[in-house]
C-alpha cells in the first residue's frame, strides 16, 4: 500500500539522515533502505528538500501538540505557574530520548545536523514551531510582568538552548555523566531542567533594560 511505502521512506529517511548526515545521503540511499523504487520519492514527496520536512514535520508535529495541550490545562488550572509552564515546554521534547517509537535519539541527532543545512530549509522548519514559540512567550509574560519584550525574547531563546544541548549532544553529555557514576534518568533531568530554566527566567531584569523601562516610565 501507498501509505506503508510513504512510511518506510520517512523511517529510512530518518534513520540515515541522523547516522550519514543529510547532506551525505542520496535519494537512492533512501529507496534502498525502504526497499521502494526512486519514482517512489518522487510521487510521495517531490523532493529531498520536502521529504527532509515532512521526516522532521511527522515527529515534531506530535510533540508541539502535546506542548500546547499541557500549557493550556497550566493556563485554566494554575495560571501564571512558571515551572508549569515550562515543564510543559520542555517535558514532551526530552521524553523523545526514550521513545524509539517516536525517532528517540535519531531525532534528537537531525535537530543537531539541521544546524548545517541551507537557511532556506531551517527556516521552513523552524515554521512548525511559530504556534508554540508565540502562546509560549505570552505565558511567560503573564507570568514574569518585570520582563520588556527584549528581554523575553533572549530569555525564551536561551530557554530553548538549555533544552536543545542535552538532546542533539545527548551521547557526550551521558558519556560524561557516567565518569561521575551518575545514570542518566530522563524524568529527573526534566526536573533539574525545569528549576533551572525557571531560575533563569524569572532573575531580575537585565541593568540595561531595567534602566530602559525606568527611563520608558519617566517619559
Amino acid at each position: 500500500p501507498e501509505a506503508d511505502t510513504r512510511g518506510r521512506l520517512l523511517d529510512a529517511a530518518e534513520k540515515l539522515f541522523a547516522a550519514n548526515g543529510i547532506g551525505a545521503t542520496s535519494l537512492r540511499a533512501v529507496t534502498a533502505e525502504a526497499k521502494a523504487n526512486l519514482a517512489s520519492i518522487h510521487y510521495h514527496f517531490g523532493s529531498k528538500d520536502a521529504l527532509l520536512f515532512e521526516v522532521f514535520a511527522r515527529r515534531i508535529k506530535p510533540v508541539n501538540a502535546r506542548r500546547l495541550t499541557l500549557l493550556g490545562a497550566v493556563e485554566r488550572d494554575t495560571p501564571g505557574d512558571l515551572s508549569a509552564i515550562v515543564r510543559a515546554f520542555v517535558s514532551p521534547a526530552l521524553e523523545l530520548l526514550s521513545r524509539p517509537e517516536m525517532g528517540g535519539r535519531n531525532v534528537t541527532v537531525l535537530i543537531g545536523r539541521l544546524y548545517t543545512e541551507p537557511m532556506q530549509i531551517r527556516l521552513e522548519i523552524l515554521t512548525m514551531f511559530e504556534e508554540v514559540a508565540t502562546r509560549f512567550t505570552a505565558a511567560i509574560s503573564a507570568s514574569l510582568p518585570h520582563l520588556d519584550p527584549v528581554e523575553l525574547f533572549w530569555r525564551f531563546h536561551f530557554m530553548v538552548g538549555s533544552m536543545a544541548f542535552p538532546m542533539v549532544a545527548g551521547d557526550i553529555v551521558e558519556a560524561r555523566a557516567r565518569q561521575i557514576g551518575e545514570v542518566s534518568d530522563v524524568d529527573k533531568n526534566i526536573d533539574r531542567l525545569v528549576r533551572f530554566i525557571s531560575g533563569g527566567l524569572a532573575a531580575p531584569a537585565t541593568e540595561d533594560d531595567a534602566v530602559s523601562k525606568e527611563d520608558q516610565g519617566e517619559d
